[in-house]
């Protein structure tokens, strides 16, 4: 087997990972910065505070980090057990769901999109 041969075997599952882990860092990174300004004012006083996402959205914003990261952890699993199928399914949704989330979130899963596009690119078309 060639070295070519190897890493197109290999390829795809070490994009996959990256892409799980990297949509994972997102979450957080989503989670922890702040996204939300909330202004009041009090007796002439305005008041200017930074809030997360978790104070602006909420446990619903929770669940919304919680899907992306699972949706890009699928092709990874689908790929490990040989349901190359389901991978690209997984796959294509999560590119899917970030071009149309990138809109109200913005573009901070689009490094691990790019990592799934990839993958998909040197998937092997032959098992």
């Amino acid at each position: 087997m060639s070295t070519l041969q190897k890493f197109t075997q290999r390829a795809p599952a070490l994009l996959f990972a990256a892409a799980a882990l990297l949509a994972v860092l997102a979450s957080l990174l989503i989670l922890f910065t702040g996204s939300a300004t909330q202004v009041s004012v009090t007796n002439g006083v305005e008041t200017v505070m930074q809030l997360s996402w978790l104070e602006a959205q909420g446990w619903w914003g929770l669940a919304i980090l919680l899907i992306f990261s699972a949706f890009y952890s699928a092709p990874a699993f689908a790929f490990a057990r040989g349901r190359r199928g389901l991978a690209v399914l997984f796959a294509a949704a999560s590119v899917i769901l970030t071009i149309l989330a990138s809109l109200s979130i913005g573009s901070f899963y689009y490094p691990a999109a790019v990592a799934v596009v990839l993958a998909l690119l040197v998937l092997p078309l032959t098992h």
